[in-house]
């Protein structure tokens, strides 16, 4: 009898030992999942990177030292209101295309993708800028955070999500485009030539809190101001981060 309940013993202690380990390897699992909060959010690194071609407009560099940094300045005027806009660089301007200006526009086309930089929930899809769209993503990420993203100055034809819809990370949203107008033929014709050259990019714009609101993300010429929601904020932080954990590299400064 003493055998019996001995070995009932030795197999309950082993049936728990079991157990715990089982639950102790599923928390470590869980929390481990968790490497990777924020990816970046292309597919390769940018031109405008240190040792790239457009070098000299660092996306990293300081505020205002060069036209793709957060609060470089800007004066834009608008010739239907006769009102002059002054305003800051709301983004991170990430150039990833350059080609030759041969004429050719409408053949041209981005190499690179913009992809969802962590789990979200796409909040608007529409028109942005010299016809440009935008995708704006309130995203939530593993570890807990939470933010909107615009993704501005894509191709339109090129957008692959919709209004209401879930993105998973690194999920293709579209890819960039380039500025453009129409010129006195009505024929498109870039307005982004930096030294002789066409230029794609992505415009990354960052709003802190999160939050849904009433409160429009920007809001052009009004009262002769370029009103911002109040959260708006550098996007430098989460594009390092996501620049580490794409690439597997500290970010070159």
């Amino acid at each position: 009898m003493k055998v019996v309940c001995s070995m009932r013993t030795l197999l309950t202690f082993i049936l728990t030992f079991i157990l715990c380990i089982f639950i102790i390897t599923e928390a470590f699992a869980q929390d481990n999942q968790c490497t990777k909060p924020v990816i970046f959010p292309l597919l390769s690194k940018p031109v405008n990177d240190i040792g790239q071609e457009y070098d000299n407009y660092d996306w990293r560099s300081e505020h205002g030292a060069n036209q793709a940094v957060y609060k470089s300045y800007r004066i834009r005027k608008s010739s239907k209101k006769n009102i002059t806009k002054k305003a800051f660089h709301a983004a991170r301007d990430l150039y990833t295309d350059v080609y030759n200006d041969k004429g050719n526009y409408g053949l041209l086309k981005s190499r690179n993708y913009v992809r969802a930089v962590s789990e979200g929930k796409v909040l608007e899809v529409g028109y942005f800028y010299a016809g440009t769209y935008k995708v704006t993503v309130q995203h939530t990420t593993c570890d807990g955070r939470s933010f909107i993203i615009r993704y501005g100055e894509l191709d339109p034809a090129s957008i692959k999500v919709a209004v209401g819809e879930t993105v998973k990370q690194g999920q293709i949203l579209g890819r960039p485009g380039f500025l453009s107008k129409k010129n006195k033929k009505k024929e498109t014709v870039p307005i982004n030539v930096i030294m002789d050259k066409v230029v794609f990019m992505l415009h990354f714009e960052y709003f802190a809190s999160g939050e849904l609101s009433n409160e429009p993300f920007s809001e052009a010429f009004s009262d002769n101001r370029f009103d911002r929601r109040k959260d708006l904020d550098d996007s430098l932080s989460i594009l390092e981060e996501g620049y580490i954990n794409s690439f597997g590299e500290p970010v070159k400064k």
